[in-house]
């Protein structure tokens, strides 16, 4: 990832607030990689409950491409999109880990990125949390989204999760298992909406780089 380019994206989004804002978070960043303490909510969302309310694009000129390889990303490069690769961190390493990146663009402008893994590999270049998904089962995972500031609130994380969804329906998965913070409020109900249940609270800390994990599963 080239950190020039992320500042200057995060300026050119958001201003100098936002350069502000992203500044913070590589920081905070930073710092998790010694200390961190966090709880997340496990869902498995029911994929044939699925039904189409979130597949009209909720943007006008709003695509959503499927990059499952670093040739996709070139490609569409190669026709003038932004790359998400220099300004997204890890997505190189995301991809040659096999996972599938969702990118939204407006005109040729990334809006919101999401990633989906088949397998553990995958799963583990954007969520490294310690919770167990059946891929041999027909489970998928899905998490790392990521909605740039100024195109919040315009329904782009409920239907990208909506492609999400279907991508992994279409390679055979019935269920897609997905931690979010107990706090995240905005993901936590554009979650909603869709058909899951919750598995348990999972419970991380980081105490000088020692990753330590409890779960509790949900009694209902």
């Amino acid at each position: 990832m080239s950190i020039l380019a992320r500042a200057g994206k995060l300026r050119a989004d958001g201003g100098l607030s936002g350069l502000a804002s992203g500044s913070g978070r590589f920081m905070k960043m930073l710092a998790k990689k010694a200390f961190f303490s966090a709880e997340y909510y496990v869902h498995e969302f029911d994929l044939i409950a699925m039904d189409d309310t979130y597949a009209a694009a909720p943007m006008d000129n709003l695509e959503v491409h499927i990059i499952e390889s670093d040739e996709d990303a070139c490609r569409l490069v190669g026709r003038g999109y932004e790359d998400f690769r220099l300004i997204v961190p890890g997505a190189k390493k995301c991809l040659s880990a096999g996972a599938v990146g969702l990118c939204a663009y407006v005109g040729e402008t990334l809006a919101h990125i999401a990633w989906v893994a088949l397998d553990e590999e995958a799963k583990r270049s954007f969520d490294a949390l310690s919770y167990h998904v059946r891929f041999d089962r027909g489970e998928g995972c899905s998490g790392g989204s990521w909605t740039f500031p100024s195109f919040r609130g315009k329904g782009l994380y409920r239907h990208v999760m909506w492609r999400r969804f279907k991508y992994l329906e279409e390679h055979g998965c019935t269920v897609c298992r997905h931690a979010t913070g107990v706090h995240n409020v905005a993901s936590l109900k554009g979650q909603e909406v869709f058909p899951s249940r919750l598995e348990g609270t999972l419970r991380f800390v980081r105490v000088f780089g020692i990753d330590r994990y409890s779960f509790r599963k949900c009694t209902e």
